[in-house]
């Protein structure tokens, strides 16, 4: 009864909305003032439950990623000349893998001069923390409806009035409903250089998470035949995060093929080596890519190799 009181106190006094905590509404997701994420429920649950996600805002750098053991120098100097090259990147993981850390890391790499609007349920990404590192940033933050039922404003209102924002990037912390099919319209359209994170457990399924969110969650849904033209149009790289021996790493980068039609098709870049992490495969075949990557300091054949 007490940890439902306090919860139920944070949830009128801590939230840019105030939001209820009862047995109308039993079930609580917000932000905390340091950053952190807490979610709470009772009466659908055995017992009165609280978990609160931390965030380390302290890891902020591709460099300190490597150091980590996340990644290893080649696939550091491919994702650093990939944002700088303003490739459009989707970021694919399991819960906990490491996907807000990683494109926090990816954010750090962009030019000050560049304008990023970012768009997240809730603000985990804390680039603002970063002072002048993006000085002509704008956050923005969807907003649950209040206690009369009013005032809500969803992830895909918020990408689509980012687009009259004059971006350079849009960055969205997370896809995984009606944002899907315009952030893919907001990459296809000049915003290059934009990223997104998605949950998928792997890097080829991917594909098949937008796929689905565009045909049976966007408004109006979209054919899924349409859905992979919008993915080939505006996603070039797939960077996926999972686990090796109980450790946070990037396991696979893959490449989209600009010439997919109703198939999608893609070329695993970087696969999983022997240590779990991410090892040069197949080679980046798009010659704009190459080009691309190439005016950033980043050879191509560093990434190519043979798959073992």
């Amino acid at each position: 009864m007490e940890l439902r009181r306090l919860i139920a106190d944070f949830a009128r006094r801590m939230g840019r909305v105030e939001q209820r905590f009862d047995y109308a509404n039993p079930i609580i997701d917000m932000q905390l003032p340091n950053g952190d994420r807490l979610n709470a429920m009772f009466s659908v649950s055995s017992r009165p439950s609280m978990s609160i996600r931390r965030h380390n805002f302290g890891i902020s750098s591709l460099d300190e990623l490597m150091e980590l053991g996340v990644m290893d120098g080649v696939v550091v100097r491919f994702l650093r000349a990939a944002v700088r090259s303003r490739r459009n990147m989707v970021i694919s993981g399991g819960t906990g893998t490491g996907k807000t850390t990683l494109l926090r890391a990816l954010i750090n790499e962009i030019e000050p001069g560049e304008r990023i609007v970012t768009v997240e349920d809730n603000l985990e990404l804390g680039v603002s923390r970063f002072g002048d590192a993006h000085p002509n940033l704008v956050e923005c933050e969807a907003r649950s409806e209040n206690i009369e039922g009013l005032g809500g404003i969803s992830m895909a209102d918020l990408v689509v009035a980012s687009l009259r924002m004059d971006p350079d990037r849009i960055i969205v912390g997370e896809c995984r409903g009606a944002e899907t099919v315009p952030m893919l319209l907001a990459m296809s359209q000049g915003n290059d250089g934009s990223m997104t994170s998605i949950h998928a457990d792997s890097s080829k399924n991917v594909f098949n998470r937008i796929t689905t969110y565009a045909a049976t969650l966007a408004n109006p849904p979209i054919d899924p035949s349409h859905a992979n033209l919008l993915i080939r149009d505006a996603v070039h790289f797939v960077v996926h995060l999972g686990f090796s021996q109980d450790k946070r790493v990037i396991q696979s980068i893959r490449e989209v093929d600009p010439t997919s039609e109703v198939n999608m098709l893609s070329t695993e870049v970087f696969a999983p080596g022997s240590d779990g992490r991410a090892a040069p495969a197949f080679g980046i075949s798009g010659r704009a890519h190459i080009e691309a990557l190439a005016a950033q300091g980043f050879d191509a054949r560093w990434a190519a190799g043979s798959r073992s």
